[in-house]
């Protein structure tokens, strides 16, 4: 049994290699085909921005797995493999994008992304090996693309722009709380006069 499985093991790791090998080799050419087809008005979203939003999805997609690790509930490995794959799908963000105001476009359409842009942008996060070559060549064009975009961008005919997320929100509040308050202390300033009589 324990040869079996050792077997399978290696059988796995070799094709996930092999998988990783190929996907690298295709990236470049197809992405470099599918970049004819792809035209934006929009500028690209500030690479810092980017990063800090996907620090924010990595660490809830790690933190799915150690959950895993502890549990070994199968289902933290299927909510991983469904946030990767339909992250953007809410209003074109995902936790990271809406925290460091970002928001996924389709450009042909100029809204936000939905459930098909997101699965189509993201599913190369889910092939065994691939994943690994992508998360690194994926990162490459993000850097190296006059508009930020990645292969699955291409795929999916997407973009990353600025938006409106967190920071936009908390504004947004603190202006409505200001404004509430305000009208509160202008309302109890005219209730709390003292009548004055007019003399006759």
């Amino acid at each position: 049994m324990l040869h079996l499985t050792t077997d399978m093991a290696s059988v796995l790791v070799g094709s996930s290699v092999a998988c990783a090998v190929v996907f690298g080799a295709v990236y470049y050419p197809v992405a470099n085909r599918l970049a004819r087809g792809v035209a934006s008005p929009y500028p690209r979203a500030p690479l810092s921005v980017r990063v800090g939003a996907g620090l924010v999805d990595g660490f809830a997609i790690v933190t799915g797995l150690a959950l895993y690790i502890q549990s070994e509930s199968i289902v933290y490995p299927f909510a991983c493999a469904a946030y990767l794959l339909f992250r953007d799908s809410t209003a074109g963000r995902s936790l990271g994008k809406f925290c460091f105001s970002l928001v996924v476009i389709e450009l042909h359409t100029g809204r936000p992304c939905g459930r098909v842009g997101s699965a189509k942008r993201n599913a190369i996060f889910l092939l065994p090996g691939a994943n690994v070559s992508a998360l690194i060549l994926e990162s490459v064009s993000i850097i190296r693309d006059v508009q930020g975009q990645r292969l699955g961008d291409r795929i999916a005919q997407t973009q990353v722009v600025q938006g409106y997320g967190a920071k936009e929100l908390v504004f947004s509040i603190q202006n409505w709380w200001r404004d509430f308050l305000a009208h509160l202390d202008g309302r109890s300033r005219e209730t709390g006069k003292v009548p004055v009589k007019r003399a006759a």
